[in-house]
């Protein structure tokens, strides 16, 4: 038998997006836009936008994505809102891993069923009145567990950061040193590490590391099995 394919549904929402839009007009749009193309822009089916502020992604690495969840998020906020506003471009993202049954031939995400957008789907549905802003459900119901309590600690740690720490904490993961990163935003070394500190970014790294583990190793335990 051929492998069993797993993927990963990214749907997701902007946060406030009538308070956004009605201070910032499109601005936010054309920025959501040009986030989702530059995180989706391998994806088996690019982001497509729905129902103005919503969005959704097929991926065939679904190891990469929680990391891409987080990336989307600190982009959003990194590149739009400034220090002490009360308004953030910030998205409630839920990640689906699971079985596709069915994807269009030209790669439309919004049509698409199976396992993995189902449990994407209905996880944005209680996100809203959780007050969560990443969650990532799987087949594996041992591993959802500690999912829901490192997602919520992801939150936590993405919802207290200013700009210029979101900023930081996003070229850090995208594999920047603290002096690439001074040479990128114009600033020292010294000044990057200053905004780095008490982002707790490292245990972030760690919490992607370990998701990306646990994904890829369960795949390849459930690939034996099938063939």
């Amino acid at each position: 038998m051929t492998k069993r394919n797993v993927y990963a549904v990214l749907t997701g929402d902007l946060v406030r997006s009538r308070d956004i839009k009605d201070a910032y007009g499109d601005v936010c749009i054309r920025r959501l836009k040009d986030t989702l193309a530059e995180i989706g822009k391998d994806y088996t089916a690019p982001f497509s936008i729905f129902r103005g502020d919503s969005f959704q992604g097929v991926s065939s690495n679904p190891e990469e994505a929680l990391e891409d969840a987080v990336l989307l998020r600190l982009k959003l906020i990194a590149g739009f809102n400034r220090d002490n506003s009360a308004l953030r471009l910030d998205a409630r993202i839920a990640v689906g891993i699971g079985t596709i049954r069915y994807l269009p031939a030209d790669g439309s995400a919004g049509e698409g069923d199976g396992e993995a957008f189902r449990l994407s789907g209905l996880e944005l549905d209680a996100m809203k009145k959780a007050g969560r802003g990443i969650i990532v459900t799987t087949p594996w119901e041992d591993l959802n567990t500690a999912l829901s309590i490192f997602c919520d600690v992801l939150d936590r740690m993405i919802d207290g950061y200013t700009k210029r720490q979101t900023e930081a904490v996003m070229l850090t993961l995208e594999g920047l040193t603290q002096t690439e990163i001074g040479d990128r935003i114009g600033t020292s070394q010294s000044a990057v590490s200053y905004r780095l500190k008490g982002t707790g970014y490292d245990v972030i790294l760690k919490i992607i590391a370990w998701y990306r583990l646990q994904v890829r190793e369960r795949i390849e335990h459930a690939n034996e099995a099938y063939t």
